[in-house]
């Protein structure tokens, strides 16, 4: 059945040679549609478009894989329908090539296509964010040590002002942001150069045409204009029944004086107006039938009025224009310094990444941007040759989620398109109102410039937008709450977001009719304290029961829709998930109080790596190996249950040390806990002492010698290995496997050695510096997030932030922690930051030390306050559209509710759809927002009068909708807990006193069973199958040992990558490349005689092209072979034997064998009687007069044949064995060929 899409969704699918901006709500079907427009593109009948023809932009690189997916399903579909379409065929064939990419590889693509255009090395690697943290911190301390050097007197002065006591964190963490700031521009120099104008005014006059200024002014006009419309309410108060008549003159004064203010543009009349600002006094006279709280509501509203002009002349007009402008000359030197160590900072670091031939993301960009785009004489931009050929190339440009692009991006792809040349094909869609990361510096302003400006409608002609506004996600119930909600709340002047007609939710899901009227009516769970508080919980907790309770409520009875078949069903713990806007505090809290009420749950969380107990302790061990004079770090080593070392053991330690220094009458500086432990086990106490432990004593002994051969492994051992190493060896990954939520613990193991193994290919190295890449990515809070093993159909309550729940959907959506305070610690810092307002700074005199704050400040500071808050709206609004048939908002709030609902008392006579501003920005908590939006719903009335206060019901926009507001207490009573734990309650209170009736017997069997040790436990190790290298490396440790603590490898000068031509190759990716062109050469009687290493190269070369057109091997599979070393090989005796073989036909590669051998040959322990299967694969063996010759090849690095000899001779010999037993020939020969040293090596 052909799915019939809206009129809407129909013209976003149909409409061409447009440029078309899409403004898709929440569950509207844009990425259906998306597909759609993209099928019947490249299947037209008259203009059919290659899919590689079309750039696909997405968010994403899981939604470019699900994107490209869903696309080739819907031509996989077609060419079932018309198989012998031969385009379609095509289709199928170039999807997998087409660019359906995210924008950081779309310019990777461009970079690695054109990187000569730059100046570039084709070597380069993309730099994982760890290591460019890292790069980061190297640069910013030489740049601040130098600037320390020269001691300029404005760094001096700049340093003076801004920095806290001895640490310079204040300024790094300001030229940090101003840089990340400034790489969201295109130009990011020039962004930082203007930068120095933002302080330099020199009279009022030029002050007036500032856009920062022209941004107070606006600001100023807000809250004026709503002072206004208070005023106006408290005349219509007291002119109405029971209003003080008596105010009304008073009232109408006010407004005169607020339109005469108003008035005012030039900052000197602005400074006089609200400095001598006069309200009139209130009337006293005495006036009948007046109602009290009428009357006191018109006081309040006039003095909250006064408040804000009050608050209004502290922030824009605190000073006279004088002092302004001198504060900010200031100013200027200050922001001048910053700006010149920014441009400092940034040059620094793109030289270091440039020697060290690494990129990041926003390299790309720019990168991409400066191959794409040139500047004229003038100024001007101009397309440069690719830009106008890959203009040339797409037909279209498709952009996903295009609310979340910034500037670099915009310039980017507008630089690639026709519009230019007349030719509008670029296809954005997105929803502003899901614009959540402000924190990357995305730009929704891009998105709402558009849709300001462009046109609806059928005829228009270059510029088109088209709404979808239809979901057909959630029930009714849901969009009317979101509508209801987001209707009041999101307007122009916050996040510059109108929730309007346009961006309303329409109903379009179809779900069965609920039989009861309320049953899927968006909820507001409100905890609060309980009378009895016998068992005190934090407020967290009371929340978490709560939802607990109501989630038991809700399984197993709640009917939901099933994605399957699409009948109803009872709900099951997977339907649900708990929404917060951060998971950090509240999902232990919420975690436990679940598990105790017997509901599972999995947190999906991206923070809490690094706190996690196993992590700590292998990083703490890593600590101490790095440097053991740590008393913290090497403590939490003394707990691992591998040393086992107690508090009252450290404490007998402790009290040793301190005896001795006693006895020897020192008076030095403190011990380092190693310098005791040290001390401890060179001169125990006496045998005798109260401080002596023969035990301890062990301990301790076994700590030093495990730390000192773990200390010599650092010098020579790979990090991801000696990692390994130390997590077998000490036996970590069984203890933590022990552990509650083990499975989690061991998965966060693995990730650790997976960081490792990144980290090894970064330009970093060692112990030291793998310390220092976890410590930055705590400090910059580049959070792993702990490991994933979560089934995706496992039954459980999903736990997730809002934005990871971004582009999901849930049957049930609790939205919780909504009392949490919205955190506004960025707009209160000395130095402020806005893309589009620039700097703003604290006026400082570190000579008379005083600070105060300034005007451009102010208005920085209150233009972040407004884009903080419209962030979270719609962060909110992402929230509230996850569910899609129950909603329920749930909160703690206690005491403060009662003050929270007389203070909004008010807003249930207020006429307007959309809340006052000053209610918006004044909120300190969704629930804040979300309780003034309630203030006027019909629910409120029972709640309102049930605390004693009046309710006015008011006519609201979309009607009334259904919602329901709930108080929730904790029952402690002795009835639910029956009702909770039923007879198994009882029944555990009876068991109790039935001790003197135990069976001792039974109880001496328990005992025994519950102590009972394996008796077969020295088989341990002992397998049924195993490899003849697991074999190799058993012999050699053992054969090694002691001795095998005390290899040191040389280390190798380092030559850079692109000079020495190698790649990033692990040694194993290598030995299995050089294995693999052993076994496919010819070996024929062309490679005899060859007169010099570079025939042998290109023959070898050849043979190597031969083989990936064929598709016997991949290219990159074996590009890091050194053919050089393969055309060495053909110089030995070796080589000559194999090729007069293959003439022969008596040359035999890579052949694999399974040999049986008693298990007592393994080790002596082992029974006879069992059998033991080794498997391995013998590299090359061949027949020479009748017995048989075997070669083994070697890629290790060593400098001497005897090293392999030893490490290998174990592994030959089962060859060995193997093959006589198999082919009854005598083996007569056994050779290694190192390709490391060009050496045969007979064994």
């Amino acid at each position: 059945m052909a799915v019939k899409y809206t009129p809407d969704q129909q013209r976003v699918i149909d409409t061409r040679d447009k440029n078309i901006l899409v403004s898709a709500a929440a569950g509207s079907g844009k990425t259906a549609v998306l597909v759609e427009r993209i099928i019947r593109k490249i299947c037209d009948e008259e203009h059919p478009v290659d899919i590689d023809r079309l750039l696909i932009v997405t968010f994403t690189s899981a939604a470019a894989a699900q994107m490209r997916e869903r696309i080739s399903r819907a031509i996989q579909k077609r060419l079932e329908e018309h198989p012998e379409n031969e385009h379609l065929q095509k289709q199928s064939a170039l999807i997998h090539n087409a660019q359906i990419t995210t924008i950081d590889s779309f310019c990777l693509f461009i970079i690695r296509n054109n990187f000569n255009e730059i100046g570039l090395d084709p070597g380069f690697r993309v730099a994982d964010e760890g290591e460019i943290k890292l790069l980061e911190a190297d640069v910013m301390e030489k740049l601040l040590e130098d600037a320390h050097g020269e001691a300029s007197p404005e760094f001096l002065h700049f340093v003076d002002s801004y920095s806290t006591g001895s640490s310079d964190q204040k300024i790094e963490e300001a030229i940090y942001r101003l840089y990340h700031f400034s790489m969201s521009y295109p130009f990011p120099e020039e962004w930082l150069e203007a930068r120095r104008e933002d302080y330099q005014v020199q009279s009022v006059e030029e002050l007036n045409d500032r856009k920062w200024y022209q941004d107070a002014l606006k600001y100023m006009d807000t809250v004026l204009e709503e002072c206004r419309k208070r005023i106006h309410k408290a005349l219509e108060i007291a002119q109405g029944y029971g209003g003080p008549i008596q105010y009304v003159e008073n009232l109408e004064a006010d407004l005169q004086l607020l339109e005469n203010m108003g008035k005012a543009r030039d900052y000197s009349q602005l400074y006089d107006s609200f400095t001598y600002i006069s309200f009139t006094t209130l009337s006293r006279k005495k006036a009948e039938d007046v109602d009290p709280v009428r009357k006191d509501m018109v006081k309040a509203i006039r003095d909250e009025v006064k408040k804000s002009i009050a608050d209004l002349k502290k922030t824009l007009f605190p000073i006279s224009p004088e002092d302004m402008l001198a504060d900010m000359s200031v100013c200027q030197k200050a922001v001048d310094e910053l700006v010149t160590l920014t441009l400092s900072f940034k040059e620094r670091l793109d030289a270091a990444k440039r020697d060290k031939n690494l990129v990041d993301f926003s390299d790309m960009e720019h990168f991409a941007l400066e191959i794409l785009l040139t500047k004229d004489d003038n100024g001007e931009l101009k397309p440069r040759e690719t830009a106008l050929e890959l203009q040339d190339y797409f037909e279209e440009i498709m952009i996903d989620e295009y609310q979340d692009s910034n500037e670099v991006q915009e310039l980017l792809l507008r630089s690639i398109s026709g519009e230019d040349k007349g030719h509008y094909n670029r296809f954005m869609v997105g929803d502003v109102k899901q614009s959540i990361y402000k924190f990357r510096l995305a730009r929704p302003e891009i998105f709402m410039e558009k849709y300001d400006t462009y046109k609806t409608g059928e005829d228009v002609k270059d510029r088109v937008r088209i709404d979808l506004s239809r979901n057909f996600r959630s029930r009714r119930e849901v969009t009317e709450a979101t509508n209801f909600l987001c209707g009041q709340l999101m307007a122009k002047e916050v996040g510059n977001v109108e929730y309007d007609e346009n961006a309303a939710l329409y109903a379009g899901a179809s779900y069965v009719e609920p039989q009861d009227a309320g049953q899927y009516a968006t909820e507001l769970l409100i905890a609060t304290d309980s009378e009895d508080e016998s068992q005190p919980m934090t407020e967290k907790e009371k929340e978490a029961v709560m939802v607990a309770e109501r989630i038991q409520e809700l399984v197993g009875h709640f009917p939901v829709t099933d994605d399957q078949t699409g009948e109803q069903r009872s709900a099951k713990y997977s339907d649900i998930v708990l929404l917060f806007r951060a998971t950090t505090g509240w999902d232990e809290d919420f975690r436990r109080i679940l598990t105790q009420k017997g509901i599972p749950a999995h947190i999906t969380s991206k923070t809490g790596y690094f706190q996690t107990l196993e992590i700590q302790g292998i990083v703490n061990l890593l600590r101490v190996l790095d440097n053991p004079l740590q008393d913290i770090p090497l403590y939490g080593v003394l707990k691992l249950p591998c040393f086992d070392i107690t508090e009252a053991e450290v404490a007998m330690l402790r009290c040793a040390a301190k005896e001795k220094k006693e006895k020897m009458k020192k008076t030095a500086d403190k011990q380092f806990l190693y310098e005791e432990i040290c001390q401890y086990c060179k001169e125990p106490p006496a045998q005798d002492g109260t401080v002596y432990d023969e035990i301890l004593l062990q301990k301790l002994a076994f700590l030093l010698q495990k730390l000192e051969q773990y200390r010599r492994m650092v010098a020579y051992t790979p990090i991801k290995e000696l990692l390994g190493f130390l997590i077998q060896d000490t036996g970590y990954d069984t203890y933590v496997s022990s552990m509650p939520g083990g499975d989690q613990r061991q998965a966060n193991i693995a990730l650790l050695l997976e960081r490792a193994g990144n980290f090894e290919k970064t330009s970093f190295y060692g112990l030291f510096h793998f310390i220092r890449y976890l410590e930055t990515m705590q400090e910059q809070e580049v959070d792993f997030g702990e490991a994933n093993i979560l089934d995706e159909s496992a039954d459980v309550v999903r736990v997730m932030t809002i934005h990871k729940s971004k582009g999901l959907e849930f049957p049930i959506c609790f939205v919780c922690g909504l009392a949490k305070q919205f955190n506004q610690m960025d707009a209160r810092a000395s130095i402020l930051m806005d893309v589009e307002l620039g700097i703003g700074v604290d006026c400082i005199d570190p000579v008379m030390r005083t600070r105060r704050k300034t005007m451009r400040k102010n208005v920085v500071a209150q233009r972040m306050k407004e884009d903080t808050r419209g962030e979270d709206l719609r962060v909110l609004y992402v929230a509230l559209t996850r569910a899609k048939e129950k909603l329920i908002l749930t909160a703690y709030q206690g005491e403060k509710l009662d003050k929270k609902l007389s203070d909004r008392l008010y807003l249930t006579m207020e006429n307007a759809q959309k809340l006052p501003f000053s209610v918006v920005m004044g909120s300190a908590c969704y629930f804040d927002m979300i309780l003034s939006a309630l203030m006027r719903h019909r629910d409120m009335e029972s709640l309102l009068e049930e605390r004693g206060l009046p309710y006015e019901k008011h006519q609201l926009p979309y009607g009334e909708i259904p919602l329901q507001i709930r108080l929730w207490q904790e029952d402690n009573s002795l009835e639910k807990k029956v009702k909770e734990t039923g007879k198994a309650a009882m029944l555990e209170e009876a068991l109790s006193h039935t001790a003197q009736y135990a069976d001792t017997q039974l109880e001496q069997k328990l005992s025994d069973r519950l102590n009972f040790k394996y008796p077969y436990a020295y088989l341990e190790g002992l397998t049924v199958k195993t490899t003849v290298s697991e074999l190799k490396k058993a012999a050699f440790e053992e054969e090694a040992e002691p001795a095998a603590e005390l290899i040191m490898t040389a280390r190798e000068p380092y030559i850079p990558r692109f000079i020495s031509g190698e790649e990033a190759v692990q040694g194993t990716q290598y030995g299995t490349a050089v294995h693999k062109v052993m076994e496919l050469l010819s070996f024929d009687a062309s490679y005899q005689n060859v007169p010099s290493d570079k025939v042998y190269m290109g023959k070898i070369w050849g043979e190597m092209q031969t083989w990936i057109a064929e598709g016997r091997v991949q290219k990159e599979d074996i590009a890091c072979v050194n053919t050089s070393r393969i055309a060495s090989f053909f110089h030995s005796n070796l080589a000559k034997r194999m090729i007069s073989a293959q003439q022969r036909g008596e040359l035999y590669r890579e052949q694999p064998f399974v040999l049986g051998l008693p298990a007592h040959e393994l080790k002596e322990q082992y029974p006879s009687e069992e059998t033991v299967l080794i498997q391995g694969v013998i590299d090359v063996f061949f027949y020479e007069d009748g017995e048989l010759v075997i070669a083994d090849y070697k890629t290790d690095r060593v400098e001497q044949a005897i090293e392999l000899e030893k490490r290998y001779r174990t592994q030959l010999d089962y060859y060995q064995r193997a093959l006589e037993q198999i082919t009854g020939a005598h083996v007569k020969e056994r050779i290694i060929y190192s390709f490391a040293l060009a050496q045969e090596i007979g064994l």
